[in-house]
């Protein structure tokens, strides 16, 4: 949550919020998608790519991607792929990528169903909080990355130190033995 007080305290600065991804939007509304693409680089997050459709996203996927994934569920017609389809296509390729599902329908089932289905949030589509609430999922993303590439450095330290460790005494031990 330090990353909201900050570049809220911050917002008239130009320090760019450092995220450990790129932010992916596909939505078919490209007013939506400018909307919130412009909202979040007012707010300091330049990492921001759109996508018009799912199987658009999916083609530009590559397995050394670091992307948050901020999906709309409806695209309008049945011969494109909806957003519950785009996440299970995304799990498929990369379970860890986090997905963010948006809709602009009002419909409990859906949410449940895409909360079941590995969604990180699912958020209506059309109210004041919207943008804003996206971009607080955002950021608590981010941080946890950033603290579990944290945790695993540290571990890999420990175990770096631990063989250094043991190489040593080993030597050691071996000197005193002659």
């Amino acid at each position: 949550m330090y990353e909201l007080y900050h570049l809220v305290l911050n917002a008239g600065s130009e320090e760019k919020q450092e995220l450990m991804f790129t932010v992916s939007i596909i939505d078919d509304d490209p007013m939506f998608r400018e909307a919130l693409k412009d909202y979040l680089q007012s707010m300091k997050i330049e990492q921001v790519e759109c996508f018009s459709t799912g199987e658009e996203f999916i083609l530009s996927m590559k397995k050394s991607d670091k992307r948050l994934v901020i999906c709309d569920f409806d695209f309008g017609t049945y011969s494109k792929m909806n957003g519950l389809q785009v996440m299970e296509e995304i799990r498929k390729r990369d379970p860890k990528i986090p997905v963010i599902i948006l809709s602009a329908q009002d419909n409990i089932a859906i949410a449940l169903k895409a909360l079941k289905n590995g969604a990180v949030d699912y958020y209506m589509k059309g109210t004041e909080s919207t943008f804003t609430t996206v971009l607080t999922t955002i950021l608590k993303i981010n941080e946890l990355q950033r603290l579990r590439k944290n945790e695993r450095d540290y571990i890999r330290a420990l175990v770096a130190g631990s063989v250094v460790s043991i190489i040593v005494i080993g030597f050691l031990l071996f000197l005193l033995s002659r």
